[in-house]
């Protein structure tokens, strides 16, 4: 029985040396190569023993005071704040996260079937796998070598999940659908739910057959009780390298672009298409049947209308304001169209003068 990894990081640390994680991190080392790292911490609550990293300017001022061992910054904030030890770089965040992963590696598992799990007979499953307590596996379900599979997670009839992609417990893939290589697919998402597709006939909704599939390239990240619907007749599509936050809706249809991100509490409405590397803030709602193009930046909390053609950041919606003044523009709001008839009457009356 072989072990395979779960995606699910340690909580307890393993130590190391700074000059380890210099080397295996390609940072620029200051300072003692044999300092202990025993674990991360922010910089403002950090103990001795571990390590922290500057990445926004607000809290430069926590680099003189902080009592981590190590400190993960750029040259701009070392040559401002010479510490003692540090690992010197390019983007703090990029080698932080690298960091996380050596101090706090993904957990080991044994692989097996679980005998209260139920597969499929037709189902081809890759000895080198993790099938937890009471998952369902249906009929021509392709499993390949190195996937985790968590407890109560149901896979339905024809779907494929590529090499070593981790699905969390209480899972849900409906029929038909492609997973690829490397995802990580937490715990409450739903892939190929029934699109919303009715139509109505005198006053009654005929439901729509959703015969499409829900298609996901390669390192994609799904955040809990994101719902991804089947397309109507052609597939969904998420493309390689795409991170979903928590509780997103992407209807039927949709397609998502190569390695772009999307915030917690968006909604995408059917066949709307959003470009490669774009970057859509939480608790935008995107209407259905536009395009963005690629490298797109839109603002959280945003409306999105209409199709975004040109590589731009962008948003909608007003910021919060006193509710005195909400009000007076709520009216002023409410008054433009009468505003805008007035003017243009005056406007004409100037050029007639």
């Amino acid at each position: 029985m072989s072990t395979i990894l779960t995606k699910t990081n340690k909580h307890t640390p393993e130590d190391c040396t700074l000059g380890f994680l210099a080397e295996k991190t390609n940072a620029m080392l200051h300072g003692d190569p044999n300092l202990k790292i025993q674990g991360v911490g922010t910089i403002s609550q950090a103990k001795p023993g571990e390590i922290t990293f500057v990445a926004d300017l607000k809290y430069r001022k926590f680099i003189s005071t902080t009592k981590a061992s190590a400190i993960i910054l750029s040259a701009q904030e070392f040559d401002a704040f010479p510490v003692s030890a540090a690992l010197i770089c390019k983007d703090p965040k990029v080698v932080y996260a690298k960091v996380v992963e050596i101090l706090y590696p993904f957990l080991p598992i044994k692989t097996q079937i679980h005998p209260s799990a139920v597969v499929g007979a037709s189902s081809e499953i890759h000895p080198d796998c993790y099938i937890g307590p009471n998952c369902v596996i249906g009929e021509n379900v392709k499993i390949a070598a190195n996937v985790v599979i968590g407890a109560n997670t149901v896979i339905e009839d024809g779907c494929e999940i590529g090499e070593s992609t981790v699905i969390k417990a209480n899972v849900t893939i409906y029929h038909h659908c492609y997973i690829g290589s490397d995802c990580l697919i937490h715990s409450g998402v739903v892939i190929g739910s029934d699109g919303f597709g009715f139509a109505n006939e005198r006053g009654k909704w005929l439901k729509v057959a959703q015969i499409g599939g829900v298609k996901i390239g390669d390192r994609v990240e799904i955040g809990a009780n994101t719902a991804i619907d089947r397309g109507a007749i052609e597939d969904t599509e998420i493309g390689s390298d795409v991170i979903l936050d928590n509780l997103i809706q992407i209807a039927h249809n949709v397609k998502i672009g190569q390695g772009t991100a999307i915030a917690a509490n968006c909604g995408i409405a059917g066949s709307a298409q959003i470009g490669k590397y774009c970057l859509i803030g939480g608790g935008t709602g995107i209407v259905g049947h536009i395009k963005i193009a690629d490298y797109v930046s839109i603002v959280g909390g945003s409306n999105v209308g209409q199709s975004i053609t040109e590589p731009n950041a962008y948003a909608s919606g007003l910021t919060t304001t006193d509710m005195k003044t909400w009000k007076r523009n709520l009216v002023r709001f409410h008054q433009l169209d009468e505003l805008a008839t007035r003017l243009f009457a005056l406007e004409r009356k100037l050029k007639e003068a």
